[in-house]
């Protein structure tokens, strides 16, 4: 009984025959995300000796090459991209062999996303409601007295539903709710070698979950032709005189895109005068593209925000009224997205009824409209709750209108004037839209011949957020 039992030990030993299809072994800690948690994962990657030097590239977020620790083993820190939706990333690493296509080992990390799921049952108040998104379950959560729950959960890539579960009096009942997750898939191109040369070809490899076949893309080239040679696989020619190859691959079914691109340069020798005696002659050193800043990650829709706040305004006196206000911001990329710039306008009034003795009541009413722009930092975020500042400054344009029975005809005053604020907005994330409450300090003094006012002071406003 021996020779078997050895043998089985030696079985649940070997790696997975999966893992040996691979040209060598990629390891990421952790092998997961949750968005809005966690902001970076360690990749360690392990080439055979004698290969030559590894190349990397993602189709999401940024790597970071760390320190190496041994010969032929690599370190990166991925950074995580500034998304909320769930989506698969896609990293792949390569070294490009003599001949044929480069040896690609890819590495799946699934970012999950975190929302709340707005639960309505039919089983009273009191009821046990249990999620499950995929594997994993979330809850119990207690129904309020309308029936209603309130369920955090987190998303992987690729669920489109979530299965309700609902207990009341031993009663079980299951239904399923729709998950607002965008129909994004990752795609990720690289090009091989990163220089092409004149005259030469390369290669052209395009990924996904899987190799994605030239049946599946919409591929564009400027400057050069490609042949397909297997799925995913392309051969990659130069057009003549071409100094740079462009790709664009974009899914058919308009879930993907990326692009890649490499330049053409013929190798630089360097030429010496004859020797008077042998020598060594240099090696052809090639020119290295200057990394490029991906505009279209800055010029992308998913950056911008709108709000909408309405509330009330006191500055001490007869100076309040109601205000609203109506703003555009621009999440910056650069900063992880904890920091958001916003252009915001609004309208704001205060009517008064002074008594001018002897004369009589005068009826005054002032309505301004501020033109501010502002920052919005992220200082705490916990769940679907996150805390914010904000600070901005511009200009506030005001109208004074008074009337009384010793005016023969109503007065108007106009002007304009500097308001500068600071304030703290909580925000309570239900998916896409936030419900925001905001209390802001703000100065904006309006002086002139007939007013003396004060359109700033405290205010208390609430409004919401949507996120495109």
């Amino acid at each position: 009984m021996r020779a078997p039992l050895v043998s089985l030990l030696l079985l649940l030993a070997l790696p997975p025959l999966e893992a040996a299809a691979e040209p060598f072994p990629v390891m990421a800690t952790p092998t997961q995300v949750v968005l809005g948690r966690d902001t970076a994962v360690l990749v360690q990657v392990k080439v055979p000796r004698g290969a030559s030097a590894l190349r990397a590239a993602s189709s999401t977020g940024s790597l970071q090459p760390l320190p190496a620790t041994a010969r032929g083993e690599y370190a990166y820190r991925w950074i995580v991209p500034d998304i909320r939706y769930p989506l698969l990333a896609v990293l792949a690493f390569w070294v490009e062999p003599p001949e044929g296509p480069p040896q690609v080992t890819t590495l799946h990390i699934p970012l999950l996303g975190r929302t709340t799921l707005n639960v309505d049952t039919d089983a009273g108040a009191g009821a046990e409601v249990v999620v499950q998104v995929a594997d994993a379950r979330f809850g119990p959560v207690r129904t309020n007295r309308w029936g209603n729950a309130q369920v955090p959960v987190e998303v992987p890539p690729g669920v489109r539903e979530a299965t309700v579960f609902a207990t009341a009096k031993g009663k079980q009942t299951r239904r399923t709710a729709p998950l607002d997750v965008p129909p994004e898939r990752p795609l990720l191109a690289l090009i091989s070698p990163d220089v092409l040369p004149p005259g030469g070809a390369g290669w052209l490899v395009v990924l996904g979950e899987e190799p994605v076949p030239a049946s599946e893309l919409e591929v564009q080239v400027q400057g050069g032709g490609t042949e397909e040679q297997a799925p995913g696989v392309f051969r990659l020619k130069p057009e003549p005189g071409a100094t740079a190859v462009v790709v664009d691959a974009h899914r058919k079914d308009g879930t993907g895109a990326a692009r890649v691109t490499a330049p053409v340069v013929a190798p630089i020798v360097a030429h010496v005068p004859p020797p008077q005696h042998p020598v060594v002659e240099p090696l052809p050193a090639v020119v290295k593209p200057s990394p490029s800043v991906d505009w279209k990650e800055y010029l992308s829709w998913r950056h911008l925000s709108v709000h909408v706040l309405a509330g009330g305004f006191l500055a001490g006196g007869d100076n309040r009224g109601p205000l609203a206000s109506l703003g555009l911001g621009y999440r910056l990329p650069p900063l992880g997205g904890r920091f958001v710039l916003e252009a915001e306008t609004g309208l704001r009034q205060s009517m008064t009824q002074p008594v001018v003795e002897p004369l009589g009541p005068l009826d005054s009413r002032v309505v301004a409209l501020p033109l501010l722009l502002s920052a919005r930092g992220l200082a705490y975020e916990r769940g679907p709750l996150s805390l914010h500042g904000r600070a901005g400054a511009g200009m506030m344009f005001y109208e004074q209108r008074a009337s009384s029975s010793f005016f023969e005809e109503p007065r108007i005053q106009r002007g304009q004037t500097f308001m500068g604020f600071l304030a703290a907005q909580a925000a309570w994330r239900f998916g896409a839209v936030s419900a925001l409450v905001e209390l802001r300090a703000s100065y904006a003094a309006a002086q002139a011949s007939e007013i003396d006012a004060q359109l700033g002071g405290l205010s208390a406003s609430v409004g919401v957020r949507y996120a495109l």
